[in-house]
């Protein structure tokens, strides 16, 4: 390692051992003077030089015109300082949820910025310090989204967030670099083309066929249709008798719990499979069919739902290659 990048690597290590200090990992971040930190920009700069330039070269002709000049453009300067660092200042600023999709489409990270009733934070921009993937960011009303790029599935720790702002003029940065201590997740991207075996089972095994096999589901009552369900669960005749739409309910059938493991696809490259598992799981969310998980030596018991499907899709971003 050259003597260059052992600075950089010692001056990045002091820095975030600073930040640690200054600015824990929180789940939620009150702005205000002792973790905002506020330099003029480069226009700033050029504004610092020649406001100088025009006090030196009244000074020395004695030229009062541009003497008032001089001093209305450096109050001009520290007015936009004090709005500047205030903009921020006293604003709550909390991550409303992390970034969570398919790794080939932009993942939105959301943070909410509240200060008061009537006043907002203006002109805010949000980037991640240290991601290496493109970025952007879109703020109104109090709501920053910051959209990414994920190249590879997994689960990568959320960088610190630079929260800046140059309002009024662009003449003083003001930021701060928060750490809500999250994750990014990436699910694999869904692969079709392959059948699903439970949702054959499920097809050859109808409500209506059951009905006649060997352990049928039982009869249990209805309850109110929702939209996606199977038309055969369609309670016709109270229907008829203008009860509304309704579907009927039958108790499950343990012989037929399906199940859904990462052994059904072996014979493909372990990549190539989880994308598969990813298709199949949502397939059968749509379905509103209960199934079990396995991968590896991790497994999720039967149900149904989003927050089964999210759980199953989390395990899928996280496996690790055998």
């Amino acid at each position: 390692m050259r003597l260059t990048e052992r600075l950089k690597h010692w001056r990045k290590q002091r820095v975030e051992a600073w930040l640690a200090r200054r600015i824990p990992a929180a789940s939620s971040l009150t702005l205000n003077r002792k973790n905002l930190f506020i330099l003029p920009t480069a226009f700033g700069w050029s504004f610092l030089l020649t406001l100088v330039t025009l006090l030196t070269i009244g000074t020395n002709y004695q030229n009062n015109l541009i003497l008032a000049l001089s001093l209305w453009l450096l109050a001009l300067w520290l007015l936009c300082l004090i709005l500047c660092h205030q903009n921020l200042s006293g604003s709550l600023l909390q991550l409303r949820y992390t970034a969570e999709g398919q790794c080939d489409q932009p993942l939105r990270l959301l943070l909410a910025l509240d200060k008061t009733a009537d006043k907002r934070a203006l002109a805010v921009v949000g980037q991640l310090s240290a991601w290496q993937g493109p970025q952007a960011s879109e703020y109104s009303a109090g709501c920053l989204a910051i959209d990414i790029t994920v190249s590879q599935r997994g689960h990568w720790p959320l960088p610190r967030i630079d929260i800046s702002s140059v309002y009024p003029l662009g003449l003083f940065r003001c930021w701060t670099r928060v750490d809500f201590n999250a994750t990014i997740t990436a699910y694999p991207v869904p692969l079709a083309g392959f059948p699903c075996p439970v949702a054959e089972l499920a097809g050859e095994h109808d409500v209506e066929q059951l009905s006649t096999g060997p352990q049928p589901n039982e009869f249990s009552g209805l309850k109110a249709y929702r939209s996606g369900e199977r038309k055969s669960l369609l309670a016709w005749k109270q229907f008829a008798a203008g009860r509304g739409l309704q579907s009927k309910e039958f108790s499950d059938n343990p012989a037929l719990e399906l199940q859904l493991t990462d052994r059904a696809l072996v014979h493909l490259p372990y990549e190539q499979s989880l994308s598969v598992l990813v298709f199949w799981v949502r397939q059968l969310n749509q379905q509103q069919q209960a199934f079990s998980f396995q991968l590896a030596q991790r497994r999720l018991a039967s149900a149904s739902g989003n927050e089964h499907l999210q759980a199953a899709l989390r395990m899928l971003a996280g496996a690790e290659v055998p």
